[in-house]
């Protein structure tokens, strides 16, 4: 069982604190059609004293969940791991309907699983370069299109033939049950799965179904108080490790414009380590229950 990074395979114990969804190199400015280019994300300086800043915490691994037609740049990444001394790990996939390249909608589930394990096995964007998680694999607000559902069977198909886990897009917290029925019909191992942007989703019930399954679950947007307030997903939070599922949660920021970043006035993607962490151990967190849901279950989740 290794960690697959862009730099190479890995230990999963080489793994430290862990950010579970991130982006780096990513551009959705044209599909967002926006003049000010605010959701591009590049490997910059401001980058660098953002990642700095984050190996200063102890964070020294950072999944980033950019796939096809996202703006993912395998060779930047690479960069990036390099310059910095840090696991990235990359995705391959498609994102959801409203951001699919014009061939998904022609090629069939096999068709298009068959470019995500050349990815994972060969490489990504004509490179040597190894997507190491198939991510993040997307539904829309409160619905799972036909198109959809034809991606999320062929990261099934792509999962079972190579292993690599599978980490989901659920827009503002929707369609996790949705997507687990997907995964369940198709008798996927659910431990190698994790529904993303749960902290948004206020639905206690529909995440303690998905815990349930044996899935890990992502508190994947810290931050972003617009869409949830950190102290809502602090209390939520809360629900879940007081039923017992400290060993299912992961935590990230989910940074995706260049107005999150902290030269240009948003909160960063060190939010998590240096306002988020403490106000869960003011609130009797312990740092076991911390190291559980930033390093060791990113490392169970990561490693095939």
């Amino acid at each position: 069982m290794k960690v697959h990074s862009v730099t190479g395979t890995m230990d999963p114990n080489q793994v430290q604190k862990t950010m579970i969804h991130e982006h780096l190199v990513f551009d959705l400015s044209g599909v967002r059609q926006e003049e000010d280019k605010d959701s591009r994300l590049e490997d910059t300086p401001i980058l660098d004293q953002e990642i700095q800043l984050l190996k200063d915490s102890g964070c020294n691994t950072i999944v980033e969940v950019s796939n096809i037609g996202m703006g993912r740049d395998a060779k930047a990444l690479y960069h990036i791991a390099k310059k910095h001394d840090l696991v990235v790990v990359a995705s391959t996939g498609f994102y959801k309907e409203s951001v699919y390249p014009a061939f998904v909608f022609e090629k069939s589930a096999e068709e298009l699983a068959e470019i995500m394990i050349r990815e994972i096995t060969v490489g990504m964007d004509d490179t040597d370069i190894k997507a190491g998680l198939i991510s993040e694999i997307g539904s829309s607000l409160n619905e799972i299109t036909l198109t959809e559902q034809k991606v999320f069977q062929a990261s099934i198909i792509a999962h079972k033939q190579t292993g690599a886990p599978i980490s989901t897009h659920c827009e503002i917290g929707t369609m996790g049950k949705g997507q687990l029925e997907i995964f369940q019909r198709n008798d996927v191992n659910m431990n190698q799965i994790s529904f993303g942007h749960q902290d948004l989703n206020t639905d206690i019930e529909e995440q303690l179904l998905l815990l349930q399954s044996g899935a890990f679950i992502q508190f994947d947007t810290v931050g972003k108080n617009s869409y949830r307030k950190d102290s809502d997903k602090v209390e939520n939070l809360l629900v879940l490790l007081n039923q017992g599922y400290e060993d299912q949660l992961m935590l990230s920021c989910d940074i995706t414009r260049k107005s999150h970043l902290k030269a240009n006035g948003g909160h960063g993607y060190h939010h998590l380590f240096e306002s988020f962490i403490p106000a869960l151990l003011n609130r009797g967190v312990t740092n076991e229950i911390i190291e559980k849901m930033l390093i060791h279950n990113p490392r169970k989740f990561l490693a095939f």
